[in-house]
Parts: C-alpha cells; sequence; structure tokens
C-alpha cells in the first residue's frame, strides 16, 4: 500500500509542477519535465518486470528447469489441440486463464487440471486498459477471474498475471487480499505478433535456466504456428538437458501442496 500512495502522490506533485511551468512560461522546462515523467509512469505500469508497484516473479528454481506458461485461453478448439500435445510429449504447464472464457469452457480447465497442469488466475475479462481501471472493477476482475477457477476445478488459483503484463498503482494490495502471487516472464515469444513457426522456434530456443516462457492458447488468429513448432522446441530443449516444471505448486486431491517439480524427459 506505501507504494500505491507514492505512486499516486508522485503524480499529483508532478502535475503540480507542470501547471506551476506552464503558468510561468517555462515551456522548455515544461515539456522536458512532462517528457520524462510520461517515461517513468510508462516504465512503472508497463515494464513486466519492474517490482515497483507489485512484487513478481519471472523465473523459476531448480537447475536446467523451464517453464511453459500459456495466457487468454480457454480455447474451444486450440487448448484442447495443445492439451493433447502436451499428453504425447509428457510436459506439464501453465495455464493462466480468462474468467469469462472458463465460464463458457470450464470442461477445458476442468481437462488441464486433471492433467496435471497448474490453472491460475489472467483476470476475469482480460480488459485491455487493465492499469486504468477503477479500484472497484480491478478488484472484481481479480475476484472474478479466482472464482472461475475455482468454479472450474475446485481449488482457487495461487498465481496471477494481468493483460499484456500490465501493473495498476492499486494491484500489490489487492492480489495480496486474494492471496495471489504475481507471476512475470523471462522470454516473451510474441506470438500475437506473428505466426513465422521458425521466429517463435528461435525465441523459446533462447530459454536458459530459470526461464518462464510466454506463450497463448488463444488468439485471434489461431495458433497453428505455435502448435505447429512446440514438438520440435520440446525436443530440442531437453536434448539440451533441459526439464519442464510449473510455474508454480499446484494442490493435490488432499488440498496438500505439490512441489513445481521438474517433469523429467524419459
Amino acid at each position: 500500500m506505501a507504494r500505491s500512495v507514492s505512486f499516486f502522490s508522485f503524480i499529483f506533485l508532478i502535475s503540480a509542477l507542470l501547471a506551476l511551468l506552464y503558468r510561468f512560461g517555462f515551456s522548455r522546462l515544461f515539456s522536458v519535465v512532462l517528457s520524462a515523467t510520461t517515461l517513468i509512469i510508462i516504465y512503472l505500469l508497463f515494464h513486466p518486470r519492474n517490482q515497483w508497484l507489485v512484487a513478481n516473479r519471472s523465473r523459476v528454481s531448480g537447475a536446467g528447469c523451464v517453464a511453459l506458461t500459456f495466457d487468454d485461453g480457454p480455447d474451444p478448439v486450440d487448448t484442447p489441440r495443445l492439451l493433447d500435445l502436451l499428453r504425447e510429449k509428457g510436459v506439464k504447464a501453465t495455464f493462466f486463464i480468462v474468467g469469462k472464457r472458463a465460464e463458457r469452457h470450464p470442461e477445458i480447465v476442468r481437462r488441464a487440471w486433471a492433467e496435471g497442469h497448474l490453472v491460475a488466475n489472467h483476470t476475469w475479462s482480460h480488459y485491455s486498459l487493465f492499469c486504468f481501471l477503477t479500484p472497484r472493477r480491478l478488484r472484481a476482475e481479480i475476484e472474478r477471474g479466482t472464482e472461475s477457477v475455482r468454479r472450474s476445478c475446485g481449488v482457487r488459483p495461487r498465481l496471477f498475471r494481468s493483460p499484456v503484463g500490465l501493473r495498476h498503482p492499486l494491484l500489490a494490495p489487492y492480489l495480496e487480499d486474494a492471496g495471489l502471487e504475481y507471476i512475470s516472464w523471462t522470454i516473451r515469444t510474441r506470438d500475437t505478433l506473428t505466426s513465422n513457426s521458425s521466429v517463435l522456434a528461435r525465441r523459446m530456443l533462447k530459454a536458459v535456466s530459470g526461464d518462464i516462457i510466454l506463450l497463448h492458447d488463444h488468439l485471434p488468429g489461431g495458433t497453428d504456428a505455435m502448435l505447429d513448432v512446440l514438438p520440435h522446441v520440446i525436443d530440442e530443449l531437453r536434448e539440451r538437458g533441459f526439464q519442464f516444471v510449473l510455474a508454480g505448486p499446484r494442490e493435490d486431491a488432499g488440498g496438500t501442496l505439490q512441489p513445481a517439480a521438474c517433469e523429467y524427459a524419459p
């Protein structure tokens, strides 16, 4: 909460300073301060791994471990195809699901959980301007996303990722109230921007020990490129000695936590 107060205080003080500079005709200094302030705000709200507004984890522990994470699902076509692929390869992954999509396809979420994957909160509606939500709407996005996961697979999620990794000045205290840990990433494949399989493969194969890889199982144009190249990437990383791990622990049927243990290649 202290950092949230500091953020709002910073914005207020800078706004007052800009008003004074403009009022007394310091146009050049006004432009410099405005530009610098804009850059700082953009960094605080948009940089996926900055720790100022909310503490976050962008790596996994364990020598030679990497984590595959998939955002924005479930998709009625592509998520089952992905689950088939992961089952065939013996890989467990972490799914950051959108609550309103899970409400439409709860059977897919249940399948992901039943097959040993980790299901996490990616907000209720995936609102594109997440960093500008009102406090009431922000809390609702978090709480409804959590409840959707609970209804779908019977457990409350422990992990959270916001849309596009955006921050919000009140995100830290709201996540603390909800018992959620913020998870970021170290490798962004940008599969939302390219359908070139070789480009996606090259980005994923840059992985080093501890990396969390960001992918999507729901895209407007489909996920054919990712699904086409992922088997090769999994095989290649295993040949290099990597093991696949969940982004965090999950609860077993008895309510006790299972560690995010690596899935060893057969």
